[in-house]
């Protein structure tokens, strides 16, 4: 470590930002960062990975830890608090207070060149849309709330370079000598210096090691739902009257599992990211209750004014083998139901993007492209443009929020019928998981293939989308598959984890998926 030269740069950053980024970087040989949490636990609030070939993302792992703000929705408000819970702003729009936040902190980003070098890390639940549409909330109120954390400490793990970055962000006032300045930058690369010297500790981790078919179908046995299937059978005939009458093209009915759990949130994430590898995958620690999650769909991507969105609509189950694999892609790229339900989401998609883009620049680069999964494979399209001048990145993250995935079209009265069928809030389920860095560009998922795991109980949400062919007993197993993953991931964590009786002895059991 250069300390030297880091400080004089630091001095120099000083008078220009009241947040200044120190870098450290390490090599490592066998440290990976499931290692890195396990010895981090205490202070860690969220992993982000991936595992998808063509994105740049594969190579690195994010882990965040020290949250020192957080801006928070509250009656139709955005706050942001300082980790002590005192309330710092107030704003009407999320952007206002990300505005408010870059101006208040002059964050210098740090020049190293990895996709994510800090920002705000958090997720907006699916019921934020009262607050952004004439769409009235859901009958029973939700719990949850929305929040986005910065933190001041990130560590980036290159899986190409085996390098380990460290990015300490520290907070001046602006007012300080620069005797405080060199104070405070010492205070900070001692910091660092113990957190590299703890992950040379050893740490009592067991062993993952999986064996045997992981394709095999997981037991619904214990996992209860919200939906009787009587009534899910019923509703979805109820959204084909909606579309005969010609309220909505389609509808995405969902239904929620509870299944309970003894083992900890990131065992089971440890599982799940080998179970059901995806672009996005995610481990958060909230205030409330823990997502473990592994998201095939992006919501939107912002980088440099270029927006990206990726619709995914037109599922099967995976085969057994490569062969049976072909012919299901096939036989999904020919089924007149799936292809029209993608088109129209695929059309929904160009008019999310159509409404923050320069006139002319959305186009659809990729088009039904059969992508496998763990368990599912999915019809993808990619939708792109150019962000308007003048725009905030946060409007086109708005703009895409919620995915018509995830609704239906038209999208208002999709989500007006939706909360009046489907038993309980959504929350999280279909909502997105998103980083907004501080350089401003964005990146999002979709909650979609996700735990909400609170009070030992893990719960997973899956939904069918309903078109005016639409078979009611297929969608109900179309949820049941796309809870499939997850719920082969909860078990074999039990398994592997589980030093006590389960838990799930006495819970009933849906015979039926």
């Amino acid at each position: 470590m250069n300390s030297q030269s880091n400080l004089t740069q630091f001095l120099k950053d000083s008078e220009s930002y009241k947040t200044i980024p120190i870098v450290e970087t390490i090599t490592v040989d066998t440290l990976s960062p499931i290692q890195i949490v396990e010895k981090l636990k205490q202070d860690i609030v969220y992993l982000l990975e991936s595992k998808d070939e063509s994105s740049s993302w594969s190579r690195y792992s994010f882990i965040g830890l020290h949250p020192f703000l957080t801006l928070h929705d509250d009656q139709n408000k955005y706050i942001a608090r300082d980790a002590a819970g005192q309330k710092l702003m107030q704003k009407q729009e999320l952007k206002e207070l990300l505005d408010w936040m870059k101006e208040q902190y002059q964050i210098k980003t740090p020049d190293i060149d990895i996709p994510f070098t800090g920002g705000a890390v958090g997720y907006l639940s699916y019921d934020l849309i009262p607050t952004l549409t004439s769409v009235r909330p859901h009958r029973s109120a939700s719990t949850i709330e929305n929040a986005h954390i910065c933190l001041p400490t990130m560590i980036a793990f290159d899986h190409e370079t085996n390098h380990v970055h460290f990015i300490q962000y520290t907070q001046l006032t602006g007012h300080e000598t620069e005797d405080e300045k060199i104070r405070a930058y010492k205070e900070k690369q001692k910091q660092l210096e113990q957190m590299i010297h703890k992950l040379h500790s050893k740490v009592d981790m067991k062993e993952l090691i999986l064996s045997g078919n992981m394709n095999e179908p997981p037991s619904f046995e214990h996992v209860t739902s919200t939906y009787e299937k009587a009534q899910f059978l019923k509703d979805v005939e109820k959204i084909k009257e909606y579309i005969r009458a010609g309220d909505i093209f389609q509808g995405v009915l969902s239904q929620r599992f509870d299944i309970p759990v003894s083992v900890s949130s990131f065992e089971l994430y440890r599982v799940l990211r080998i179970v059901n590898p995806s672009p996005y995958m995610y481990f958060m620690k909230l205030k409330d209750r823990d997502l473990v999650g592994s998201s095939p769909e992006r919501l939107i991507h912002a980088k440099n004014g270029h927006l990206e969105i990726h619709p995914i609509a037109g599922t099967r189950k995976r085969g057994t083998t490569r062969e049976e694999d072909a012919e299901l892609a096939r036989e999904l790229l020919e089924d007149e139901k799936e292809k029209a339900e993608h088109y129209m989401l695929v059309d929904l998609a160009r008019n999310d993007v159509g409404r923050v883009a320069e006139y002319g620049s959305v186009s659809v680069p990729t088009f039904t492209k059969v992508v496998n999964f763990s368990h599912v494979m999915h019809i993808i399209s990619i939708v792109t443009g150019k962000l308007k001048r003048d725009t905030h990145p946060v409007d086109a993250l708005m703009s895409a929020f919620p995915a018509g995935t995830l609704t239906g079209a038209p999208k208002i009265r999709a989500m007006q019928l939706l909360n009046e069928m489907e038993p309980e809030p959504r929350e999280t389920y279909g909502g997105c998981i998103a980083y907004i860095g501080f350089d401003g560009n964005i990146d999002s998922c979709i909650t979609i293939r996700t735990m909400s795991v609170k009070n030992h109980t893990a719960s997973i949400q899956a939904g069918a989308g309903i078109v005016a062919d639409s078979v009611p007993e297929n969608e109900w197993e179309e949820t049941c598959n796309k809870a499939g993953a997850l719920l082969k991931a909860i078990q074999l964590a039990e398994h592997i984890f589980s030093e006590k009786e389960s838990v799930q002895d006495e819970s009933p059991t849906i015979s039926s998926c």
